[in-house]
């Protein structure tokens, strides 16, 4: 792990998303909840594949928000959600914020990645 101040914003804002992602799953509690936490858990496998090195965490980070943003947009798209008042506003919204932060992530991974290099 490399100890550069963007990678550490990276780490904290993939573990407040993470965070965040559980608290509203429960919070929310309506038994939908286990793809985002296999959300998580692709993010969790992917850092220990990358073995946390910045360049890896960025390609996972990346990854995420992309298996993030397209969770989103199949709850959006669910007949189910489609029933109930701003539903499919509702899982846009969460899934875009959420997808943001793992997009904050990646970038901040990649700063690091590039601010090793140049010290080099």
């Amino acid at each position: 792990m490399t100890g550069t101040g963007s990678y550490r914003i990276g780490v904290a804002v993939a573990l407040v998303a993470s965070i965040l992602i559980v608290w509203t799953t429960i919070v929310r509690d309506d038994g939908m909840g286990m793809p985002f936490f296999l959300v998580i858990l692709a993010a969790a496998v992917g850092a220990f594949a990358a073995w946390f090195q910045a360049a890896g965490m960025a390609r996972t980070m990346l990854g995420v928000a992309i298996l993030q943003a397209l969770l989103g947009i199949a709850i959006a798209t669910a007949p189910v959600t489609a029933q109930a008042p701003d539903g499919v506003f509702r899982a846009l919204v969460f899934g875009g914020f959420f997808t943001a932060l793992w997009l904050a992530s990646a970038w901040l991974f990649r700063l690091s990645v590039s601010g090793s290099s140049d010290r080099r």
